[in-house]
C-alpha cells in the first residue's frame, strides 16, 4: 500500500521530457537500485526509502484517460511511491527532496490521493503540503490496520527525535575533529510487553556521541582473573547519565540533542564501564525492529 504521485510538464516547458528523466535520476541523492528505469533512494542511517519509477509511455485506454489526458501538460512519465504503514518522519525526509527536484525542474504533481476531486489539474505541491497530506493519510492507514496487521507503535515525539540526529550522522562525522564514534540507532521490542524502545551500542568506553535514547547497549571485554570476560547487555539511559554526568558534555550543534564523551573522559572511566551492573541481557528483551517498521499511531 502506497502513496503514489505522478510528475508533469508543461508543453512550453523547455526541458524536455527525456532530459527530465535523465536530470530526476541525478538529482535524487542516494540510489542504490541497479535497475535502468528504477531509482532506489534509501538512507542507511535512517532507515528512510522511496521508489522512483520511469515508466514506459501508457498504451491501454483506462490508464491513458487518467494520465493523459490534462490540457497543456506532458507526462514525464515517472512516478514516485511512498510506502504507508511508516513513521511519520518518512514524509520529513523524503518530500523536501521530491519538491526541490520539481521547484529546478518546472513540474507539476498530479497525486490521485487528494480529496478534493474539483483539483483536477497536475499541481505544484510545496513540501510542506505534501508531508502534511502524506502524513494524515499515513495516520489513517496506521490506525485503520494497526490490530489486523500487528503493527508496533512508537510515539511520534522520540521518533523524530531519532531521525533528527539520524539524519545528522554524516554531518557529525565530518564536523567532529576528534577520534570519536558516532553511532548508528535500532529499535528492540519487548517480547513481553510488545513495547518498541530505541537504544544505541557502546563498545569499551570509547568515546562516543550519546543521542537521547530508551537504551544503551554495553559492549565488555576484559580480564578477570586471568580469564577473557565478554559480556552484552541493556542498560537503561537515565542510569548511564547518572554514573557518569560529569563526564559527559554537551555537544556543540544546535540540530542535534546529544552529550558527548571525549576522549580524555573516555580513559578515565574504563574500569568503573566494564563495572557497570548489567540491567538485562539483550538477548532475552526481545527482537530487533527496523527503523521503517514502526508507526506513529494506533
Amino acid at each position: 500500500m502506497s502513496y503514489d504521485l505522478y510528475f508533469y510538464r508543461k508543453k512550453d516547458n523547455p526541458i524536455s521530457k527525456e532530459q527530465i528523466q535523465s536530470k530526476f535520476k541525478e538529482m535524487i541523492p542516494i540510489d542504490i537500485s541497479e535497475v535502468d528505469t528504477q531509482i532506489h533512494y534509501e538512507n542507511e542511517h535512517t532507515g528512510v526509502y522511496f521508489l522512483i519509477d520511469i515508466n514506459e509511455p501508457n498504451t491501454e485506454k483506462e490508464d491513458i484517460e487518467l494520465f493523459d489526458n490534462f490540457e497543456g501538460f506532458e507526462n514525464t512519465d515517472i512516478s514516485a511511491s511512498i510506502n504507508f504503514l511508516r513513521p511519520d518522519y518518512f514524509g520529513r525526509e523524503i518530500f523536501p527532496i521530491i519538491s526541490s527536484i520539481c521547484e529546478k525542474l518546472d513540474l507539476y504533481v498530479f497525486n490521485p490521493q487528494e480529496f478534493n476531486k474539483t483539483r483536477e489539474l497536475p499541481l505544484k505541491w510545496f513540501s510542506s503540503e505534501l508531508i502534511e497530506h502524506w502524513t494524515d493519510h499515513n495516520a489513517q492507514v496506521s490506525k485503520q490496520q494497526f490490530t489486523e496487521l500487528e503493527l508496533k507503535y512508537y510515539p511520534k515525539d522520540k521518533s523524530d527525535k531519532i531521525w533528527e540526529y539520524t539524519s545528522m550522522i554524516e554531518t557529525l562525522e565530518n564536523e567532529i575533529e576528534a577520534d570519536v564514534y558516532i553511532p548508528n540507532l535500532y529499535m528492540i521490542m519487548n517480547q513481553e510487553t510488545k513495547e518498541v524502545f530505541s537504544y544505541m551500542i557502546w563498545t569499551q568506553s570509547i568515546p562516543f556521541v550519546l543521542p537521547k535514547v530508551d537504551f544503551v547497549v554495553l559492549v565488555k571485554s576484559y580480564r578477570k582473573l586471568f580469564k577473557k570476560i565478554e559480556e552484552i547487555g541493556i542498560v537503561k539511559y537515565q542510569d548511564i547519565i547518572s554514573k557518569f554526568s560529569d563526564k559527559f558534555e554537551h555537544l556543540d550543534n544546535e540540530k542535534v540533542d546529544c552529550l558527548i564523551l571525549k576522549p580524555k573522559n573516555a580513559d578515565l572511566i574504563k574500569r568503573e564501564f566494564n563495572l557497570f551492573p548489567i540491567w538485562k541481557p539483550i538477548k532475552d528483551f526481545g527482537p530487533q525492529v527496523g527503523l521503517d517498521n514502526f508507526v506513529n499511531n494506533k
